[in-house]
């Protein structure tokens, strides 16, 4: 595993070109000839500003494009449409995104997981932030939408745009300082009210503007930072079960089989029904600066970065059952539809002793990323030069307590599914649930975990404009880009129990009198100070709202009371481990321990053509290009020897090369079937999406005993998808238009697990392993979207518009099955149907904007808990905001985001829900200013 300095060393040759070409013309600025003076015909620019500013803009990038592309514009400092990048994005037509506590965090376009999108921010790849490096998402929470100047969803690709993306490529454009020669400070205070959290929250932004040296050389220089209380509540059922009994005739242990009603039929029963306080106090700070210089019109140079961190303090509340532990009270149990119990009460026995745990997911999750850009740009005569060297970091560290408390033997337990919402409500009679009473087992779990990402990027590009005609331009390019992901786990549980438990991989166990755990609980643990889903609807009143909160000083006294202290480098004296528990040290440990490092050479060349003077004018861009990737998994071997009665298990670091060459044609051609009015576009492209890290990486484990084993695969394929596009647009007055646009994505190269023999060492093992799979999956989609100003209406009426999209797609070809009908499922991600619709209304004065987004039913996994896929109902959300300007230059603000508390909710089918999460409503108030 390469360290940080020696990767940057490694690009130290794009640093080098850059350098050389930013030197090239220097010499020559005194022979460049003074810029032209300005035409004698020409006219003032008419200013325009507010939300019909900002659309004319992001419409006039979408006429111009050569390219499918939408585009989210911001004219005014702060003045972005939502206080999110992804919640901003589900406004573009064919995108859908997926929210943590309420916040939007990731984009999916067109149907494609968040994972196999690519993501810029000014050109410099945004890397993945997910904890484990289960995929490549991006995480848009942390970038504050005051630095960003526009946002464009590239649906269509060309040659010169770098791999990544089967949806689309998003890039995240700030503000720069030759977007206004002329100086300005601008900044907002601001306050945001959680109605769950019940807090209030500040958050301050400042961004400064000016160019010097006779406006050859600007400075833009930005900051922000918030603190937030982001709260959720879930009543989870996390798993349906169906059970036979545990024998049969006398032998038959009452109250096991799931048959509730005697008919012969197994029924389904909650597995671990819990409800979840989800707590997490969030700091963001993020720095954002530009130089650039100009010294002619023909060169140009900048550097830029952009950076931004987050802490969450993380206070995660469970009260979670083992339903399936206990026996069944089939007198008092009852069955709903699709002969699923909608009332069950379950008992505990000695040999069946039903548990119930008050869970605390405790500590500090920190994450950290950074773009950085060095490049320049030079023209001469009928050539354009330009390079620049890139460096991207994304770290995540993961902090992980827990302090879990856990009853064994619950007296009973009664659970009921009734109410309007089918979701769990719980009573334990005889059990005091916000107290130490009958807890004999307390964990003192830590689970350190950090994932580090890093990337460099060379890149070297020429642009001929021949002087012909129809042929505007001929552009080629090379790129190199080193990128090495890496993820270290440590674990080390602390357990104290009255019931003679033993110590085994990361557990040690310690013997106390059960007075000791329940006295802790008592003297440590608190309740919620928020009654559970304080907003939303569970569809039931009254029931469980509180229950025992463990805090740090539950763990810390649990901690002492072992005699241990917080260490994982400390020695573990169970068998089959490392030795220490930092070393990792466990089975698990081992396995999650690993690096990627992916090693990308790519070429490019792509015309660009104009035939302006046929009847229909067409323009268009076509090119190839060429991608080689090399991959090194490395990572530890897990080998069990011995007899199955003592196994001995080794972990042995180890290494595999894997890699891949693909060919990436494009073509997009646009149409003026009226000139500036009417446009047609059609595009065909081959796109690709490299497949998870943790995929990639090696972490193989056999058992020569029973001759199996699993592993990663370093020589997996990308994911790719040939795209299709045929759109019309109509730009019927100079702030309206309406487009439509049908698409068809053909995906191949899926990554599914499988099991087959491979010979290791001699010795013939089953191994299962992901591998790229021959379906092929189809995906045909229709986009409808536009906007319309009401600006022939008298005054005051003038000032409304409305803006409105909607998406429909359908796919098929995927080959996930509904485990239980044998249906074919759609594929995860995709809603068939999803819309937005925004209202506005401004004047000099003031505005007012309100919008509702909704999404269809999507598939969340096809293989969840039982091998049950999960399904997201569908879900809207209404937002609105208003501003007034109280001179031109102090603006005061109001905004809402989920206004009417909706709940997001998770099925297996119909009947059988799994997740009611509520998040409730946030309020943004505040003042913005520019000077």
């Amino acid at each position: 595993m390469k360290s940080i300095r020696s990767r940057l060393w490694l690009g130290g040759s794009g640093a080098a070109l850059t350098a050389a070409l930013l030197s090239i013309p220097a010499a020559a600025l005194a022979q460049t000839p003074a810029a032209a003076p300005a035409s004698a015909d020409q006219v003032d620019e008419i200013v325009v500003t507010g939300i019909r500013a900002s659309l004319r803009s992001a419409m006039d990038v979408k006429r111009q494009s050569l390219q499918v592309v939408d585009t989210i514009s911001a004219e005014d400092i702060g003045d972005f449409p939502d206080k999110n990048l992804s919640e901003a994005l589900q406004r573009v037509t064919g995108v859908q995104i997926s929210r943590q506590d309420g916040e939007g965090r990731g984009v999916s376009i067109r149907g494609a997981d968040p994972s196999l999108n690519r993501v810029e921010i000014n050109g410099s790849s945004a890397l993945s932030l997910t904890v484990g490096g289960s995929d490549r998402a991006v995480d848009f929470r942390d970038i504050p939408v005051e630095f960003v100047s526009r946002l464009d969803v590239v649906k269509s690709p060309t040659a010169d745009m770098a791999e990544g993306g089967i949806g689309g490529t998003v890039r995240v454009i700030t503000r720069r300082p030759f977007d206004s020669k002329t100086p300005y400070l601008a900044g907002s205070v601001q306050g945001v009210y959680s109605n769950l959290a019940k807090e209030y929250d500040p958050k301050f932004a400042l961004i400064g503007s000016k160019t010097f040296f006779d406006d050859k050389f600007g400075v833009l220089l930005s900051g922000t930072w918030e603190k937030r209380h982001l709260n959720s509540n879930n009543a989870r059922t996390t798993g349906w079960i169906r059970r036979a009994a545990t024998a049969t005739g006398a032998g038959a242990t009452p109250g096991r089989s799931t048959d509730v009603n005697g008919d012969g039929a197994l029924d389904w029963i909650p597995e671990i029904p819990r409800l979840i306080i989800d707590r997490r106090v969030t700091e963001r700070k993020a720095l954002s600066g530009v130089l650039e210089w100009r010294p002619t019109d023909n060169f140009k140079a900048y550097l830029d970065a952009t950076y931004a961190t987050a802490k969450e303090d993380v206070n995660s509340s469970f009260l979670q059952l083992g339903a399936s532990g206990g026996l069944i009270d089939y007198a008092n149990t009852t069955l709903g539809a699709d002969n699923t119990v909608n009332h069950i009460e379950l008992t505990s026995s000695a040999a069946f002793p039903m548990d119930l745990a008050y869970r605390n997911i405790l500590g500090d999750l920190k994450r950290t990323q950074y773009t950085t850009a060095l490049g320049g740009e030079w023209k001469l005569d009928q050539w354009t030069f330009d390079a620049r060297f890139d460096y991207s970091n994304a770290e995540v560290q993961n902090n992980e307590i827990n302090s879990t408390a856990t009853v064994f033997g619950v007296p009973r337990a009664i659970v009921d599914y009734k109410g309007g919402q089918r979701a769990p409500n719980f009573s334990f009679p005889g059990l005091d649930v916000t107290s130490g009473q009958g807890v004999n087992r307390l964990d003192a779990l830590f689970n350190p975990r950090n994932n580090t990402s890093d990337e460099t990027a060379e890149q070297f590009n020429v642009t001929y404009r021949p002087g012909i005609s129809w042929l505007t331009s001929i552009k080629a390019g090379v790129q190199g880009r080193q990128f090495e992901t890496d993820q270290i786990l440590y674990q080390r549980t602390t357990r104290l129990n009255c019931r003679n438990e033993a110590s085994s991989g990361a557990i040690g166990a310690v013997d106390v009198p059960c007075s000791t755990i329940s006295g802790i609980v008592d003297a440590n643990s608190v309740t919620n100070d928020i009654p559970f889903f304080k907003t939303g609807d569970l569809g039931y009143s009254g029931g469980v709202r509180y229950w025992n909160d463990n805090t740090m000083a539950t763990y810390a006294a649990t901690l002492a009371a072992a005699g241990r202290v917080n260490d994982v480098h400390a020695v573990n004296p169970n068998p089959n481990t490392a030795a220490k528990y930092g070393d990792p040290g466990t089975y698990q440990a081992f396995l999650d321990t690993w690096s990627v490092e992916e090693k990308t050479k790519s070429g490019y060349v792509q015309a660009n053509f104009d035939f302006s003077n046929l009847p229909v004018g067409i323009s268009g861009t076509v090119g190839v290009r060429v991608v080689d990737t090399k991959t090194t998994s490395t990572g530890y071997n897990r080998i069990q020897t011995g007899p199955a009665s003592a196994p001995i298990v080794n972990f042995v670091q180890a290494a595999q090369n894997g890699g891949y060459t693909k060919t990436l044609p494009s073509l997009n051609l646009r149409f003026e079937f009226v000139p500036g009015q009417v446009i047609g576009r059609m595009a065909v492209s081959k796109v690709m999406a490299r497949a998870a890290p943790s995929q990639l990486a090696l972490r193989r484990s056999i058992d020569v005993v029973g001759l199996t084993g699993s592993r990663g695969n370093p020589d997996l394929k990308p994911f790719e998808a040939t795209a299709y596009d045929a759109g019309l647009e109509w730009y019927f007055s100079k702030d309206s238009f309406i487009s439509a646009t049908a698409f068809r994505k053909e995906i191949t190269s899926f990554i599914v697990n499988q099991s087959s023999p491979e010979t290791i060492d001699g010795t013939v093992y089953n191994i299962t392993r992901p591998v790229n799979g021959t379906e092929k999956v189809i995906i045909n989609g229709l986009e409808i979207g536009g906007q319309y100003a009401f600006d022939f209406l008298p005054a005051p009426f003038d000032g409304f518009g409305v803006l409105a999209n909607y998406t429909y797609q359908q796919d098929k070809g995927f080959r996930g099955r509904n485990q239980l009908t044998g249906e074919i499922l759609p594929f995860p991600g995709l809603s068939r149907k999803s819309y937005n619709v925004s209202l506005y209304y401004e004047n000099d004065k003031f505005s007012v904007r309100g919008s509702y987004n909704w999404r269809d039913q999507w598939l969340i996994t096809p293989t969840g808990r039982g091998n049950l896929p999960e399904f997201n109902e569908a879900f809207g959300s209404l937002d609105a905001s208003a501003s007034y300007n109280v001179t031109d230059k102090i603006t005061v603000f109001l905004e809402g985001v989920n206004l009417t508390d909706e709940v997001r909710i998770e099925n297996n089918n119909a009947v059988r829900r799994i997740g009611n999460e509520t998040f409730g409503s946030r309020y943004f108030f505040g003042v913005r200013a520019k000077f």
